[in-house]
């Protein structure tokens, strides 16, 4: 709009704002035809240093200055056949000036060639074209030192395609669904696959595919993808967290500190970014810039916390509203009633309209504040974290007192939950060495959050390891009997733990009797194995129970067994078995005629040949033809080879057929002589 209106003016100040920061070729390529508009080339007349000169100069300083940023892209080689092109244009006079346009031009196609362009193949024969035309002797010397580079990008470039043909580029970055609730946002599985594209490319590009022994230029290639991937994953703080790790690893902190504040600019809410910042803070002794961060964090999680605690009492609110308004109208409808015969039937009715009203108003509160309960906890949880955080944070750089005062703002919070008492506890224990300062600490909490079973876990887990068991029995007794016994099902199994382990026998005895009649309805076998157990050693359920991992995973095994596995399970002999041959019928007397062997040879050899004959009549020919033809090579493999047929004339072949019938049933072969 301002460049229709030619406003110069305010187009080169949303340059000057944008440019740099935005790796968008299109955007580039546009710059550089506002370039070459704004500056017309002169006419040329021949002089030195002439108008037409200077504003080439200055157009070839805005091709440089453009591919500075955006010439890694595989998508500029648009811009670089451009420049080549400026630099082919430009006027020569004299042996030197055309050494040195011929020096700029091979410039810059041995730094194009080597770059996994989309057009790398082009330029490489518009290259190969240039120095051949120059000097047929001195192509080749030149052509051989950039050729190595040529085949690496090419080769780069078919990888890179597959990397970065696929990745997201939406024209505005969108929140992620875990983030903001937004209605028709993508499901959380689909927005992690297109970050993790995004992730893997920018893997790829920091393992150095090109071989480039520059470090500067490696370093400058990666970060410039990273610039490009956040320009489309602006909220992805992974990204800008891997970014500033890598400058870390390259040992420049001052551009890690710079995509740190960047990163938090864009996703306040990253407790990744936050954390990693304050770290590096420490690192570098900005102690001041790490706790103001810090306390920035804390300031954003309570009012996100405070906006959905107000949207959720607003909404009971409009429900209350709503059930008050009907309420009236209901009893509006009793005070007009009338002295009539069935007055009595109409004022019931209307008594149980308003109690199913006050029900149904109860069940939408419910049905909110559980729809708005989980994202509550969670964003609870990330306070938690963040005050835990920074008294570690403290403690390191300031010592304990300091962290003590971090605790009393954390205890303050409307939002403190209680694993923010459990960190506090930890750290006067471990760090201070003060286990009554612990204890108290962790008696607090119970005043507070004495309804939390998961507490009282952690605060007998913390009295056992230091071996308090008078304190740990007496927080046992005292929150067992105040809690349902449905709640106190954990406790309960943390203290039988104990007790198994280090109790005595009449302890065990009185215990199991207590659960016994709190819990009539647990197994007894579970309740065994329980007993037995040893922290993570089980093999009670292992053995006993049938809770075996090696055998789930060999009937796993055994349920998918491999092609060439089942084929060897079936023997050769019964894939290749003949038919049993039936034994010749004896006539009466015992003895058989001519006529006898010779039926009896014609009745085996009949349903054979009956049976294959069916068979093949029912197979079309071209299926029969296809199944012979597959089957061939495995009767060969299978089947033994016959041995070969006599060649002897048939009525002796008759005759021996009837000598061996004859031997077979004489009174010495069936004697077994």
């Amino acid at each position: 709009m301002e460049l229709a209106h030619s406003n110069f003016g305010r187009v080169d100040a949303i340059f000057v704002r944008c440019l740099r920061t935005t790796l968008s070729v299109d955007l580039w390529q546009f710059y550089l035809q506002y370039t070459r508009r704004v500056n017309p080339l002169p006419p040329f007349t021949g002089e030195d240093n002439s108008p037409r000169e200077q504003t080439r100069r200055v157009l070839e300083e805005a091709y440089e200055f453009a591919l500075k940023h955006i010439g890694w892209d595989r998508e500029s080689g648009v811009v670089w056949h451009d420049y080549l092109n400026l630099i082919r244009e430009r006027e020569a006079r004299g042996s030197w000036q055309e050494g040195q346009k011929m020096d700029a031009l091979r410039r810059v196609f041995r730094r194009a060639v080597v770059i996994p362009l989309n057009n790398v193949e082009s330029i490489w024969r518009e290259y190969d074209a240039y120095e051949t035309a120059l000097n047929k002797l001195t192509a080749k010397k030149f052509l051989a030192e950039s050729s190595p580079g040529y085949m690496q990008a090419r080769s780069v470039l078919r990888e890179l395609k597959q990397h970065t043909e696929n990745l997201a580029r939406p024209d505005l970055p969108h929140l992620p669904c875990w983030v903001m609730q937004v209605p028709g946002a993508r499901p959380p599985a689909k927005e992690r696959q297109t970050l993790q594209a995004w992730r893997r490319y920018l893997e790829w590009e920091e393992k150095n595919p090109l071989m480039l022994e520059d470090a500067t230029a490696l370093q400058s290639r990666v970060l410039s993808a990273y610039r490009k991937a956040v320009m489309y994953m602006r909220f992805d703080s992974v990204l800008w967290y891997n970014a500033a790790s890598f400058c870390q690893s390259v040992h420049r902190e001052a551009d890690a500190l710079a995509w740190y504040r960047a990163g938090i600019d864009a996703c306040p809410w990253s407790l990744l970014l936050r954390f990693g910042y304050a770290e590096l803070c420490r690192a570098q002794g900005r102690y001041a810039d790490g706790t103001a961060s810090l306390d920035e964090l804390v300031v954003y999680l309570q009012r996100e916390l405070d906006l959905r605690l107000d949207a959720l009492h607003q909404a009971q609110a409009r429900v209350d509203e709503e059930t008050t308004a009907e309420r009236r109208r209901i009893q509006g409808l009793r005070k007009q009633l009338t002295a009539e015969d069935d007055e009595g039937d109409s004022a019931v009715e209307l008594a149980d309209a308003e109690r199913r009203l006050h029900e149904d108003a109860d069940a939408r509160k419910a049905r909110l504040a559980d729809e708005s309960g989980t994202e509550i906890d969670e964003w609870k949880n990330c306070a938690a974290q963040t005050w835990i955080k920074y008294m570690h944070f403290v403690r390191r750089v300031e010592g304990i007192r300091p962290t003590r005062q971090v605790f009393g703002r954390a205890r303050r919070s409307a939002h403190c939950t209680w694993p923010v008492y459990e960190a506090n506890a930890l750290l006067e224990y471990h760090c201070s060495k003060e286990p009554v300062v612990a204890t108290k600490v962790f008696e607090l909490a119970l005043r507070t959050f004495g309804t939390d079973e998961q507490l009282v876990v952690r605060y007998l887990d913390f009295l056992i390891s230091i071996n308090d068991d008078t304190n740990a029995r007496a927080v046992f007794e005292r929150t067992v009997s105040s809690l349902p016994h449905e709640r106190a099902r954990p406790i309960f199994a943390r203290w039988a733990e104990y007790e198994y382990c280090y109790g005595d026998t009449s302890a065990i005895t009185r215990l199991e009797t207590r659960l016994q009649d709190l819990y009539p309805d647990e197994s007894k076998v579970e309740a065994a194995a329980d007993r037995l157990r040893f922290r993570t050693l089980d093999a009670v359920r292992t053995r006993d129970l049938g809770y075996s991992r090696a055998a789930t995973r060999r009937k796993d095994r055994a349920e998918t067994p491999a092609v060439d596995e089942a084929k060897a399970e079936v023997p050769p002999a019964a894939q290749s078995a003949p038919a049993p041959e039936s034994k010749p019928a004896k006539s009466g007397g015992g003895r058989q005629t001519m006529e006898d062997i010779r039926k009896s040879l014609v009745a085996n050899a009949e349903p054979l040949k009956k049976e294959d004959k069916r068979a093949s009549s029912k197979e079309p020919p071209a299926k029969k033809a296809k199944h012979a033809a597959a089957e061939a090579p495995r009767r060969a493999r299978m089947e033994p080879t016959p041995p070969p047929q006599p060649s002897l004339p048939e009525p002796l072949l008759y005759f021996l057929r009837y000598v061996t019938l004859l031997t077979d049933q004489s009174p010495a072969a069936s004697a077994g002589v």
